[in-house]
């Protein structure tokens, strides 16, 4: 009789871990998983048709190509020149090129307030003075620098820079010098702009292991010279 209690007893402790086990489970299944709410995007109010992009491309054929392949081919009369119509990076470039200077801002401690698209040509030669190739020579591009606001609200592009081991950023004018503290960026005045083309260009600071660019170049135009 007691070893029939006993057997009794162990059943139904069997029975009850047994049972508590499967409410378990039934309650994990029970939970509802929150599935993250897509928020939709709205588009920015630069987007512009199609069709109005078409009539720029157009436009610029129009008014700006004839131009430069004159210009170029009156230079170099045994090589046609053609004018590049469009340039591009491929999406990751862009993706990690956001990324860095957003974490080189951050180690500055500057907000970046915009991103400037700077036309651009490349030199008649075969090198910059630092050696770096230059596979067009005389073709038009572009390149892309981030810009920040001063206390004044005013925009320029930077640069980083190492002091004291510290990241701080330098301040560019529109021509790309570095900006004088107390000095107003000369580009930004009208009466800088009709002396622009006379004036020479100042050359830019020296670049040393201590200056950090943020400048985007070396995109691919479309197309590019055919010699």
């Amino acid at each position: 009789m007691k070893n029939l209690k006993r057997t009794y007893v162990k059943l139904c402790a069997g029975v009850l871990v047994v049972f508590g086990f499967t409410s378990c489970e039934q309650k994990k299944e029970k939970t509802p998983v929150t599935e993250p709410v897509t928020t939709e995007i709205t588009a920015p109010k630069q987007i512009v048709s199609v069709a109005q992009a078409k009539s720029m491309y157009d436009a610029y054929g129009e008014r700006r190509v004839g131009l430069i392949e004159k210009y170029e081919n009156d230079l170099a009369p045994e090589k046609k020149f053609d004018v590049a119509r469009f340039g591009y990076y491929d999406y990751n470039t862009i993706k990690e090129y956001m990324n860095y200077i957003e974490q080189e801002a951050k180690k500055a401690n500057v907000e970046i307030a915009s991103l400037r698209f700077y036309f651009s040509n490349y030199p008649d030669k075969k090198t910059f003075e630092d050696g770096r190739e230059i596979k067009h020579p005389k073709q038009n591009s572009f390149f892309i620098i981030p810009a920040t606001k001063d206390k004044n609200d005013k925009e320029y592009g930077f640069y980083i820079r190492e002091e004291d081991g510290k990241n701080v950023p330098v301040l560019l004018t529109d021509n790309l010098e570095p900006k004088k503290d107390g000095e107003m960026d000369r580009m930004q005045s009208q009466e800088s702009k009709s002396e622009a083309s006379f004036m020479p260009t100042t050359p830019p600071a020296p670049f040393d292991a201590k200056n950090k660019s943020l400048v985007l170049n070396e995109a691919n135009m479309v197309p590019p010279p055919y010699h």
